[in-house]
């Protein structure tokens, strides 16, 4: 009885899929659904233009570990195969192409020592509906500076169909030319109770100092903001997040991350960047009090120069 339910609860779940498919397979002209392709088709799991962003990949590029993701493709279709269906896996480089004409971008290709598909076939079983393999991403292989795409597709399905929208996954990988490795000469400067900075000179009476480390990795958060860490307080993951003022080229906009804004309340007091040079200047103060209260004044002057 137990497997009569569970096997109900499949055919209805397929079923139900393949309803929902009937409003995702179109032709050329998007405006029309094709019903006589809606039987037997296999898709691929968060494939499509609408699961762009859900296909980012973040890669750190000083890690040498690897990225592993999972590529499942489906059967849709209310009964599951008779007989094995045999798929074949493949990029299709003329979906990037195609994206960075309809978009303005200019995503490059994945090179060959980025990444791996373990496995360019896949067949699911007779009775299933789904098989897996996994995608291998050498993350210390990325230009952090630069954009990459790695369209994933179908290219046979032993005789099935094909959706002409969930077909390709575009796993992709966000640069930005502000990213990769800084220059930093820093220093923080360590105060006894408050001196109530306010901009300007270094003011003296500092009891102690602390020397930024260098380099320092900018990583992309998007094609816009980067983040590096923060002084010496990288190993407690405090990070600025930086970008440029489209409406002064001078002007830095500067801000803290999640986890810097959590636990402290910087002040940017100085925040420039010498595009000649590729230099960014920030001076920055806190106090280290609950709160910003009650407790001791730093004060942070970084100098970031892109290598």
């Amino acid at each position: 009885m137990l497997y009569r339910i569970l096997n109900i609860k499949t055919v209805i779940s397929s079923a139900l899929l393949l309803v929902l498919m009937s409003g995702c397979v179109k032709p050329n002209d998007a405006t029309f659904t094709d019903f006589s392709q809606i039987s037997d088709l296999v898709i691929l799991r968060n494939a499509g233009i609408s699961n762009f962003k859900a296909s980012n990949i973040q890669v750190n590029t000083t890690s040498p570990d690897t990225l592993k993701y999972t590529v499942t493709v489906d059967l849709a279709a209310a009964n599951a195969s008779s007989s094995p269906v045999t798929v074949t896996l493949g990029v299709d480089d003329s979906k990037r192409t195609a994206y960075n004409a309809a978009n303005g971008t200019n995503y490059q290709p994945f090179a060959s020592n980025m990444y791996k598909l373990q496995n360019t076939t896949v067949t699911i079983p007779a009775g299933q509906h789904y098989a897996s393999t996994t995608l291998e991403v050498y993350q210390n292989k990325f230009d952090p500076s630069k954009s990459f795409m790695l369209p994933l597709s179908i290219t046979d399905a032993s005789g099935k169909g094909l959706s002409s929208n969930q077909n390709t996954i575009y796993f992709n990988v966000i640069g930005n030319p502000l990213a990769g490795p800084y220059t930093v000469v820093g220093t923080r400067y360590n105060y006894n109770g408050t001196i109530n900075y306010t901009g300007g000179p270094i003011p003296p009476g500092y009891v102690s100092t602390a020397t930024s480390p260098s380099p320092k990795l900018g990583s992309p958060v998007d094609a816009k903001v980067f983040s590096i860490d923060y002084a010496n307080l990288g190993g407690s993951g405090y990070q600025y997040l930086i970008q440029l003022d489209p409406a002064d080229p001078t002007n830095a906009i500067v801000s803290s991350n999640s986890t810097l804004a959590g636990a402290l309340s910087v002040n940017y007091m100085v925040h420039t960047y010498n595009a000649a040079t590729k230099t960014f200047h920030i001076v920055s103060y806190y106090n280290n009090g609950a709160g910003g209260v009650g407790g001791s004044d730093r004060i942070i002057d970084e100098t970031f120069t892109h290598q």
